[in-house]
């Protein structure tokens, strides 16, 4: 969006034409912050049209509102108001915030402290999020039994079988597992709204009085209602890919051990499944779901030629040989 859409939108939320900043684009949204004529710092969001969208944003707005008020560094709604936005046969839709400070760092750049603070940020937002009401969030293990079946899917295709067997030399992923624990996660204690996407490139970083914080944690458009276990392992599924320098043993104690348990306000509980394969690890099982769609997402968006070269796809897949979901 130019300068000149920027302050249609501006007016239709009753606020003075501002600057518009250095544009972010993300995979869902463009983020446009934008300084205003009174000094004030806003960031308007203008997101693609997908189905349920607006429920999604509403999800999305009402979580991290809550967290705001419970004093935690979210984005929090400048203007109650979705607006719908028309260009020709193109909707998107936007949505006012206040502006959060600070900055993403790489993955490869996160120290010890970067680790545990991640972790205790993530056991506090869990105990706040016990108070709030997510029974209209979707519920994480439907959400990723769609896609295991998607994955399914995929993976059941000539081609695809082919070229991992002769490019990658590969046979296609197990996903038994994978069903048999989300299947069985529905009916864990201790259900919850969850960020699902607590990553690098949704936390800020920052300096107060020589000490390093958090000073953001956004985009909360993948929101849901699951056990606490699903967003740990989501996170450390991204720490154990990304965070090349340092051995998987000290990420975990890290993040899991001295942040999230020892540091942060939630109590961490992991669970053990008994099913037809055997006792199942909840966590070590759900790492694997989140590895494997990601080890997914990396052949459906890459060249299988280019991949053996990508060092981030092949940690992804020594992981998931290591938990046996692939196999040579």
């Amino acid at each position: 969006m130019n300068q000149a859409a920027i302050n249609r939108v501006l007016r239709c939320y009753d606020c003075d034409p501002g600057k518009l900043l250095a544009v972010e684009k993300g995979y869902r949204n463009e983020t446009h912050p934008i300084r205003l004529g009174d000094g004030r710092q806003l960031n308007l969001i203008v997101y693609k049209s997908e189905l349920d969208i607006v429920r999604t944003i509403r999800n999305a707005n009402q979580t991290s509102d809550f967290l705001a008020e419970c004093g935690f560094p979210t984005r929090r709604t400048a203007d109650p108001r979705i607006l719908r936005l028309r260009s020709g046969c193109q909707e998107r839709f936007a949505a006012l915030y206040n502006y959060l400070s600070g900055q993403t760092i790489p993955w490869e750049a996160y120290t010890q402290k970067h680790i545990k603070l991640l972790g205790k940020t993530m056991s506090d937002m869990h105990a706040a999020l016990r108070d709030f009401d997510a029974s209209g969030l979707p519920d994480v293990p439907d959400v990723y039994l769609e896609i295991v079946v998607r994955m399914q899917r995929y993976f059941a295709e000539t081609g695809v079988r082919r070229a991992l067997a002769e490019k990658l030399r590969l046979a296609p992923p197990k996903f038994d597992a994978c069903v048999a624990t989300l299947q069985a996660c529905k009916h864990l204690p201790g259900q919850q709204a969850l960020h699902m996407d607590f990553v690098r490139s949704n936390i800020l970083f920052g300096d107060a009085f020589g000490e390093l914080v958090i000073t953001g944690i956004l985009d909360f458009e993948k929101t849901a209602r699951g056990n606490a276990l699903f967003d740990i392992a989501r996170t450390l599924a991204f720490l154990l890919v990304d965070c090349k320098y340092k051995p998987p043993e000290k990420v975990r104690k890290y993040f899991l051990t001295s942040g999230y348990q020892k540091r942060g306000a939630a109590d961490f509980q992991n669970v053990s499944i008994k099913t037809k394969a055997g006792n199942i690890d909840v966590l070590e099982s759900l790492i694997s779901v989140f590895l494997l769609h990601d080890f997914y997402k990396f052949l459906r968006h890459n060249p299988y030629d280019s991949l053996p070269q990508n060092t981030h796809f092949i940690r992804t897949r020594d992981l998931l040989l290591h938990h046996g979901l692939v196999v040579r």
